[in-house]
């Protein structure tokens, strides 16, 4: 754990030297706000509310991808899903390159799951396949830290991530994208976790989507009497472009 500590932080250190500066030229920003609900109601009463910000910045040499995603539900006036979700990606593009080297950050609080506090930390390195403005795809492959806090333990450790992601807007009006990740404990190959997620976009008006996504958060450490590794959400909703 000590040797995965020093990498981290040292990698992270090493960043700014490396010139992981700020551009003023030929950035594009793009940020949006989703809202998202289900309900169903009949011999059970059931409803699950969602939001997801997204905040992203593109520029020649480097990217910088975040994300807030949290829902809430309720099954006969219990809760059944409490969730909030922090992400942020750091990628600086290594001389103009398809490669890219960067930090990434997870910040998660699961009530169902009883995950009180899990922070995910530290280096990565990736490839763009495809980097234009209306079709991406990218891999990547990092090394991390991760502190985790439940109803029952608090622990650290060092894990592996791999990632990708793409997206494609196949017409003026419709955009699909996919972005799948899975990290495992490195000292133990049975404590593992993953997240998809997958939809479609349609512009009703200049700023305004319909969408539908389908997301599976993996986890296999069933603590708190989970009896499931997948959580599967199935939602739709309206997406809010702000620029």
């Amino acid at each position: 754990m000590k040797l995965v500590k020093g990498i981290v932080l040292g990698a992270l250190l090493a960043m700014p030297v490396a010139g992981l500066a700020d551009e003023v030229t030929n950035v594009t920003y793009k940020s949006s706000v989703s809202l998202g609900a289900t309900f169903k109601s009949g011999n059970t009463d059931q409803s699950l509310y969602t939001m997801d910000l997204n905040w992203n910045r593109y520029a020649p040499k480097n990217d910088w991808i975040n994300s807030l995603y949290g829902e809430y539900g309720e099954t006969e006036n219990a809760q059944t899903e409490g969730k909030i979700r922090a992400q942020s990606d750091y990628r600086y593009k290594v001389g103009g390159s398809k490669f890219f080297v960067g930090a990434f950050g997870e910040a998660l609080s699961d009530a169902i799951r009883k995950i009180r506090f899990r922070g995910t930390i530290g280096p990565d390195a990736g490839y763009y396949f495809i980097n234009k403005e209306k079709h991406k795809f990218d891999v990547s492959l990092g090394l991390n830290y991760v502190y985790e806090r439940t109803a029952t333990e608090e622990r650290d450790y060092g894990a592996w991530r791999l990632a990708g992601n793409y997206l494609i807007d196949f017409t003026e009006i419709s955009t699909f994208y996919l972005n799948v990740s899975y990290s495992g404990n490195i000292e133990d190959v049975e404590d593992s976790t993953g997240l998809l997620v997958t939809g479609l976009k349609s512009k009703v008006k200049d700023n305004l989507s319909l969408f539908i996504e389908f997301r599976d958060d993996y986890d296999n450490e069933k603590d708190a009497g989970i009896e499931e590794n997948n959580d599967i959400t199935v939602l739709a909703g309206l997406t809010y472009d702000i620029m």
